[in-house]
């Protein structure tokens, strides 16, 4: 398997919020996601301004089975390399979900409940690694690359694979 890029992970705390709440749902996806949280306060009103919590360089390996085990591999393919830029990508996961242990990708353009969870990988061979990473048995059916002719738009919505009559709107070697 091509090298594991560098993997940041970020989650921005409200004054609102508990530090150490969100720290635990990073942790379930990112279980080395390991940061000092400050003690909440006690009193009202609350003054503190919002804070980044950031570790750099944690391991991909936990996210990447949860995403097998909920069987959206094709789906982050697409979420997860959207914002490609040469060996770096990024991606926003919902921080409710992952309390919860799973995994659910939130566009740029959705407000979501309960913060979000910003994940930034940086390495060569990115868009290698983001295809192996993601690969499973019904790929050798059904190819898929990253920036394939199916892959998810935008704005999140799908690229149909049959039309209205039910007929394939794309070919297989099986369609020759």
């Amino acid at each position: 398997m091509t090298q594991a890029p560098m993997v940041s992970v970020t989650t921005r705390v409200m004054p609102h919020e508990v530090h150490g709440a969100c720290a635990k749902a990073v942790q379930r996806l990112f279980p080395d996601f390991l940061v000092e949280t400050e003690p909440d306060p006690a009193g009202f009103p609350i003054a503190r301004d919002p804070t980044d919590l950031r570790v750099e360089g944690v391991a991909p390996d936990l996210f990447l089975e949860m995403l097998g085990k909920q069987r959206i591999l094709d789906t982050a393919l697409d979420a997860m390399s959207q914002n490609l830029r040469r060996n770096s990508t990024s991606f926003l996961l919902s921080r409710q979900a992952a309390l919860k242990g799973k995994v659910a990708f939130v566009l740029a353009s959705e407000r979501t409940v309960g913060g979000v969870i910003s994940v930034e990988l940086e390495g060569a061979d990115l868009i290698d690694w983001l295809e192996e990473a993601t690969h499973h048995p019904g790929r050798l059916d059904v190819p898929r690359n990253v920036g394939d002719d199916v892959s998810m738009l935008a704005d999140g919505g799908v690229t149909e694979w049959f039309d209205a009559k039910g007929r394939a709107t794309m070919q297989t070697d099986d369609q020759d």
